[in-house]
This record gives structure tokens, C-alpha cells and sequence, in this order.
């Protein structure tokens, strides 16, 4: 934290809002879960800029309900069908045939998605069921890698965001900042996410801190984005990782 309060333009309360923003974000109902869910499935390389503003798909998804999306679409084709022939013009093209296509892969995930939490008949349901995989380092670990399985195109660090950044604090994000920050002060040597994510759970429980907590220090440490607050900073994580060794 003193890395980030040597700018001039960063304060403590600035800090401190970002590292308590999973309370604001934490959905209160499915519907809210199925939407959140859905906006991390585009979360990838260029598909939000093809995909647009998922609330112009609002009335194609029954306002987020997902029985009622499996009910009308048996297929992600169908779901694909709608859209395309609903007259919003998204950005990107669609193209049916493709399966490289972003709009065929999250039309795919849509359907996953639906799939997914259909089972489920309350917000505190789903709350239980991720609580069941708490327990311990393994469990919690499961909960990601069947996300993976589950729903079309998460990976494991998508899975792992997608939880983080929906209410469930006890996840971090293995993405290229934490990981790079993470080897760099020797809180992991490893290559793969799954065993960075092993690490810097351990990390935490030894120093007690929240896993929310580290992952979005480093990530603050890595971009410089303040995004709550519309600032950007000049911080880099090499120039950090500099410092601490210094």
C-alpha cells in the first residue's frame, strides 16, 4: 500500500474503496447472478467491442431469467437465431458458420450459463453451494475447475474473476499482475494458474488477509487504474518489485 500512497494523486480512502468494492458489487438476486455471469463470459481479448451493451439483449434474454431463456431457446443456435433476426445490430458481425466467431462462442456460454444456474431457485442457494467448496485450499479449488467444465468458454482465471468479482472474496484472479508480482516477491514460483492460485491462497491464510484484498493490490500495482475514481497512475509493477527488494 505505501507503493501506491508514494503518488501524489492516490489516498488511502481511494485504496480502501477498491478493496472493499466486492460488497458493492455482490448481486442480490439470480437474476442479477445470470447478468453478472454473462458480462464475464465476453470478458476476453476484443469480444466486448463485438458484442456491445449486453442490456440490449434484455428483452431477448427475458430480462435475464434464465429458465425462461432455456424454455424459448433449445439450442445456442436458436439464441443465435433471435438475435440476429431481433434488429439490434451489434457491432460485431455474426456469423453462424464460424466457430471462432464471438458471437457463437457467447451464445454458447449464454446457454451454458442459463443451464447452469437454472438449478438453482434463490440467490442464497447459490450462496450455500459456493460456501460448500470453503471448507478447505482443495475444495475451494474445485469450485473454479468445475466452472471450467461447466460453462463454455471460462477458463480457469475467468472462473476465478467471475467469483472474485461477484461477492466471493475468498477468490483471486491468476491474471499476467499477480502472477508476475506474486513470483516476483517469491509468494509463488509456479507457472501454471492453477498452482499460483494454490500459493497465493496459502499466502493469505498465513497472513490472515482476505484473498479479494491482495489480488486487487496487485492488480491496482500492475494497471495504476483507479477506475472508481476515474484516476490513472504511473505505478509499474517491475518498478515496484524494485523498490521492495531495494
Amino acid at each position: 500500500m505505501d507503493y501506491l500512497l508514494s503518488f501524489d494523486e492516490v489516498t488511502e480512502p481511494m485504496i480502501e474503496r477498491h478493496l472493499s468494492e466486492w460488497k458493492e458489487r455482490k448481486p442480490t438476486s439470480l437474476i442479477g447472478l445470470f447478468r453478472a455471469f454473462i458480462m464475464h463470459a465476453q470478458n476476453r481479448q476484443g469480444m466486448p467491442n463485438a458484442i456491445g451493451d449486453i442490456d440490449n439483449l434484455s428483452d431477448i434474454l427475458f430480462d435475464f431469467r434464465a429458465s425462461e431463456i432455456l424454455s424459448k431457446y433449445a439450442s445456442w443456435g436458436d439464441l443465435f437465431d433471435a438475435i440476429q433476426s431481433s434488429g439490434y445490430t451489434p457491432p460485431g458481425r455474426m456469423q453462424k458458420n464460424n466457430n471462432k466467431s464471438y458471437w457463437v462462442i457467447y451464445c454458447k456460454a449464454i446457454i451454458s450459463i442459463a443451464q447452469f444456474l437454472s438449478s438453482y431457485k434463490a440467490l442464497q442457494e447459490f450462496d450455500d453451494f459456493v460456501s460448500g467448496f470453503l471448507t478447505n485450499e482443495y475444495s475451494r479449488l474445485a469450485l473454479p475447475l468445475l466452472l471450467e467444465k461447466e460453462i463454455f468458454g471460462f477458463g480457469f482465471a475467468l472462473a476465478c474473476d467471475c467469483l472474485k468479482e461477484n461477492g466471493y472474496p475468498q477468490f483471486i484472479k491468476p491474471d499476467t499482475h499477480l502472477n508476475d508480482i506474486s513470483r516476483g516477491l517469491g509468494i509463488t514460483g509456479a507457472n501454471s494458474d492453477y498452482q499460483v492460485f494454490k500459493d497465493v491462497e496459502a499466502y493469505c491464510r498465513r497472513n490472515s488477509t482476505l484473498p479479494y484484498e491482495v489480488d486487487k493490490l496487485f492488480w491496482l500495482v500492475g494497471s495504476g487504474r483507479f477506475y472508481l475514481f476515474g484516476v490513472k497512475i504511473n505505478s509499474s509493477k517491475w518498478d515496484f518489485l524494485k523498490r521492495v527488494k531495494g
